[in-house]
């Protein structure tokens, strides 16, 4: 409630200033979380840093547009309530630069909001994306399913190749069907999978073999130690 009020009463007070510059200045720099992550959409700024744990990308992953949806949601909202904020700190401290000598140091605050912003949005969003790619590691090497990330969390699955395993085009990498992958999905006829052995991420077209759930892929269940041929 504190917060709302300081809200509230902060961008009502730089409503009523007089003059236009100094809202203008306030909002350019309070767009900033807003403008940056448009530039490359807002659900894959999460899926990036998310899927950097596992060395995937996010064009690699098969997620469902309603997590994307919802995923675009929480970047926006967590956006809109550092605008909101700024908007807010700015209206309340405009009163302090009314003598000539202040306002020299506006470009100085200006460029210090900047900063600030932009550390608190890479904090708040890629900094916890990229915790809960790394949480997702450490439940995976512990033998557990990892938690559940606006539908781009990996599941483990077996694989059992169609024809014989060595015309498979893994470009190098290595494929047994007796151990348990972490899969990403299908995307244009392929499957990513994570190897948790190895560490190496490597896709395989899916007309090349069976992909089955290991498991039941909960989050918290156990993940098989290896799969039945």
């Amino acid at each position: 409630m504190a917060g709302v009020v300081f809200v509230i009463d902060g961008i009502r007070r730089l409503a009523r200033a007089a003059g236009r510059k100094p809202f203008l200045v306030a909002a350019l720099v309070a767009l900033l979380p807003v403008a940056v992550p448009a530039f490359g959409g807002l659900s894959p700024a999460l899926f990036t840093f998310y899927g950097a744990a596992f060395d995937v990308r996010a064009e690699e992953m098969d997620v469902a547009k309603v997590w994307q949806f919802v995923a675009s949601v929480y970047v926006a909202g967590i956006s809109a309530a550092l605008v909101l904020f700024f908007l807010a700190t700015w209206g309340h401290l405009r009163p302090l630069f009314r003598t000539r000598t202040l306002r020299l140091f506006i470009p100085v605050v200006a460029l210090t909001a900047c900063m600030g912003i932009a550390l608190a949005w890479t904090a708040i969003v890629l900094d916890s994306a990229g915790s809960a790619g790394d949480e997702a590691v450490r439940q995976w090497r512990s033998g557990r399913v990892p938690d559940y990330y606006y539908g781009a969390s990996p599941q483990p699955v077996c694989l059992t190749p169609i024809g014989p395993l060595s015309e498979l085009p893994l470009y190098g990498h290595r494929l047994d069907p007796k151990q348990v992958y972490a899969s990403f999905g299908v995307v244009d006829g392929e499957v990513t999978l994570w190897d948790p052995v190895s560490g190496d991420v490597f896709a395989v077209p899916t007309d090349s073999m069976q992909l089955l759930l290991a498991g039941d892929g909960d989050p918290g269940d156990s993940i098989p130690r290896r799969c039945r041929t």
